[in-house]
């Protein structure tokens, strides 16, 4: 896409007001550069006139998603793309609209299905004016990402994402990823999406434990940095699992702005961002282990609740803010027990290779208290964590998930 001459915001002022960002009742957080979140109920079929009003008029749009959310959702993005004139022939010399689709699920997040896609891409003749829209869930966004980064060394990407735990979280801030056999998210990239369209209508054909699972990481977020997040969690969870337009928009809002401001602080993960990783770093152990799998946002639960508990042995964290945060997890249905059949070795030897580590020294983000944390992860000692570990194991129940 040539590159713009003015600024989106001096755009913005000569645009209507009806399609600009960030418009009657939307929720508009900037993220780092011209990347920024938008969120309200209803503003998916507004996301093509949304793109025009911007002058955002490549080649090509091209449609990543998975085959489930396009059966989902489409023909409903398409027929809005229409209304604007943009279709799959690229009729009246605009834009024309392309779509790909692969096999749901984590399985899928590999480097051949990023060769698929971008195969595809080479075979339509898209070149490097073309913008890739990742609607769909974490899988679809890490992986779509991760294309934009490398395609002819760059595209943008605009993120619609359709799980709670790819609004709340994986969409926003740049990280894009695959999977290989040694772990999870272990070759990415940082590629920041030009729009993050946050609708919360999105989320209603989710299970209700699909639902759940991402509101783990808000719950996450609550207790890193803000109390009046994790209250409004701790004081609305029937109503967030519900999907309830108010509660579920403020939640995405705190949960969202927050990481928002942490990226602008530190967009590679040098620092303060790490931190976001709280519960990650026994979750993505467990999460590589578990047979049956669970779900990531499970996995982060469970790794909450242990992680609170190495920062009460090592001395940060009074020992009574651990119920508490075992609490706030059970009442969204969320497991806070390990799953059964993990070992201490197989799960030390999955954390060596977590990407908070420096050298062979495993760090944790550190909570001190409900939304407090300290600014960096900290080297945890192996005997520590093993004890925590070997004590998680030892609650371990089939009934845990």
């Amino acid at each position: 896409m040539p590159a713009r001459s003015r600024s989106p915001r001096r755009d913005a002022e000569e645009a209507d007001d009806s399609v600009w960002i960030p418009g009657k009742g939307v929720k508009d957080i900037p993220v780092i550069g011209d990347s920024r979140v938008l969120i309200k109920p209803g503003i998916f079929e507004e996301i093509p006139k949304r793109l025009a009003a911007i002058g955002m008029n490549p080649a090509s749009f091209v449609i990543v998603s998975d085959d489930t959310v396009l059966g989902h959702y489409g023909d409903r993005l398409k027929a809005a793309f229409k209304k604007e004139g943009i279709d799959e022939e690229g009729s009246g010399g605009g834009p024309r609209l392309l779509a790909f689709a692969f096999p749901h699920g984590e399985k899928n997040k590999t480097r051949q299905t990023k060769a698929d896609v971008e195969d595809f891409m080479l075979a339509k003749k898209c070149t490097r004016d073309t913008v890739i829209i990742a609607m769909g869930g974490g899988v679809v966004g890490d992986l779509s990402g991760f294309i934009a980064s490398t395609y002819m060394r760059g595209i943008p990407v605009v993120q619609i994402p359709t799980s709670t735990m790819a609004m709340i979280d994986s969409s926003v801030g740049g990280k894009t990823a695959l999977n290989v056999p040694a772990g999870k998210n272990l070759i990415g990239a940082f590629h920041q999406p030009r729009f993050v369209f946050a609708d919360p209508e999105l989320l209603r054909t989710l299970s209700r434990r699909e639902v759940a699972e991402g509101l783990a990481e808000a719950i996450k977020m609550g207790i890193i940095r803000d109390l009046d997040l994790f209250r409004l969690m701790q004081e609305n969870g029937e109503k967030c699992i519900g999907l309830d337009h108010v509660v579920m928009t403020e939640v995405l809002y705190k949960a969202i702005k927050h990481k928002a401001d942490v990226v602008a602080i530190d967009e590679k993960e040098t620092g303060l961002r790490a931190t976001l990783n709280y519960g990650h770093t026994i979750g993505h152990g467990i999460e590589a282990l578990a047979d049956p799998p669970l779900l990531h946002g499970e996995c982060v639960s469970i790794g909450c609740v242990a992680e609170a508990e190495l920062a009460c042995r090592m001395g940060h964290l009074p020992k009574e803010v651990i119920a508490e945060v075992r609490d706030v997890f059970k009442a969204y249905g969320l497991p806070v027990v390990a799953p059964a059949g993990l070992t201490l070795q197989g799960m030390m030897d999955k954390m060596a290779v977590d990407k908070k580590n420096k050298g062979k020294n495993i760090r944790c983000t550190i909570i001190t208290g409900l939304g407090a944390s300290i600014d960096h992860p900290i080297p945890v000692p192996r005997e520590m964590m093993e004890g925590v570990i070997r004590d998680l194991l030892a609650e371990a129940s089939p009934a845990a998930c």
